[in-house]
């Protein structure tokens, strides 16, 4: 099995981890929290040098026409994500240094809400490269054809995981959170005279345990990856029908 992709997935699977804690600042410690968003930038970077080849080679040919849409799509994705990444790393050291509510806030709900429109792009980065994900998987633990059984067991995790995650971007008011941070941030990009109100104000965070966090926040990334994979491989799907019918006509 080749080694780069071992240590690829491997790589992924402790970002991913990692990103999930980032919903509970005390999950260990709050000096955890600072510490590991530093290891996330850091493994950000490890992530992008050790896919340095596609990212030159896409960006030197961002503006080709001939270069595929998919691909485009997934670069585009890949480099709103860093930016988001970025973000959300600069925003919560700059929020600690803040010295007034007003850029406290500022900065909290960039931080915030930066963080949780990544769920999104995360899914959505998952689902269009999960083709490699599952035959790595499919090598490792060496099976070779997928029977009636092992296909209808995926099946009940991929609707369990929709039900799921449907129902906590529901519960959790994921779209209205992703809205009312990045909305507030942007009202108050310029500094405004703004005391801290009665009570804090602050934006309230559930405290839950790590299984708890994948349970929520895992199954959000888990309908936007599963979405994104089914309607990837209904376009590929078309396409392929598409041409064979060109084929048959031209012959």
């Amino acid at each position: 099995m080749n080694k780069k992709n071992i240590f690829k997935i491997v790589l992924d699977i402790v970002m991913i981890a990692l990103f999930i804690t980032f919903f509970n600042k005390n999950l260990i410690s709050f000096q955890f929290h600072i510490k590991s968003g530093m290891i996330f930038g850091a493994l950000i970077l490890v992530h992008i040098i050790v896919n340095r080849k596609w990212v030159v080679n896409i960006t030197k040919r961002i503006f080709d026409k001939n270069l595929k849409a998919r691909t485009r799509i997934s670069y585009i994705i890949s480099a709103c994500l860093f930016i988001l990444v970025f973000t959300i790393l600069a925003s919560g050291i700059l929020m600690m240094k803040a010295d007034n509510y007003d850029r406290v806030m500022f900065w909290k709900m960039l931080h915030i809400g930066a963080s949780y429109l990544s769920i999104a792009l995360i899914g959505l980065h998952l689902g269009l490269y999960w083709n490699f994900v599952s035959n790595f998987f499919k090598k490792m633990f060496n099976i070779k054809n997928s029977g009636t059984m092992s296909i209808i067991i995926a099946r009940i995790v991929v609707v369990a995981i929709l039900v799921l995650g449907t129902y906590n971007l529901h519960t959790q008011g994921y779209f209205t959170k992703v809205n009312n941070t990045l909305s507030y941030a942007a009202q108050h990009i310029v500094p405004q005279d703004i005391e801290a109100p009665e009570g804090g104000g602050h934006y309230k965070k559930e405290s839950l345990s790590f299984l708890q966090l994948i349970n929520v926040y895992g199954s959000m990334m888990g309908v936007f990856t599963i979405g994104t994979y089914y309607v990837d491989s209904a376009i590929k799907k078309n396409k392929k029908t598409a041409k064979n019918n060109k084929m048959k006509q031209a012959s």
